[in-house]
């Protein structure tokens, strides 16, 4: 057993958590810049200023549901990959607690997800789902598909 320092313990955990408050605080500014950047596009729309585009002949509506639809796509990826980040600092942070006892190797170390100690091997990252595993889970797909959905329909209307 290795003595690590406990103040040096309590500052990795610190760094870790900061990093996952970021990655939290991240994703909730994704939603909201996509809910902005939709509602804003939608309103234009229903008000009829995007027909009086493309000198005077109008925007065809298809191009607004594209346009929304890769806004929507786009904004989905980048909160499943703030909330795939997030899951992977939340297990390392476990990892911390766990073998931070045992070994004074990765100390601070946040760039190395695969780990060993006393002969263990830990992959941290394969114990996190996929980022596209993440944009299908309970919290990010309800929220966008209904944008997205309203996008796929504004095709076909």
């Amino acid at each position: 057993m290795v003595e690590v320092d406990i103040k040096a313990v309590h500052k990795e955990l610190d760094i870790i958590q900061d990093v996952i408050k970021r990655m939290a605080d991240n994703s909730f500014k994704v939603k909201a810049w996509m809910m902005s950047i939709f509602g804003f596009v939608v309103a234009l729309a229903k008000a009829g200023f995007l027909s009086k585009l493309d000198a005077g002949k109008g925007l065809p509506m298809w191009y607004v549901a594209v346009f929304l639809m890769i806004t929507v796509a786009v904004f989905w990826y980048l909160d499943a990959f703030f909330l795939h980040t997030e899951r992977l600092f939340r297990n390392l942070y476990k990892w911390t607690v766990k073998y931070r006892p045992l070994t004074d190797k990765y100390l601070y170390d946040l760039n190395t997800f695969k780990r060993e100690v006393n002969g263990e091997t830990v992959d941290i990252a394969k114990q996190t789902e996929s980022t596209f595993r993440m944009a299908f889970s309970q919290t990010l797909w309800p929220f966008y598909i209904l944008p997205f959905a309203l996008g796929v329909t504004m095709l076909f209307v």
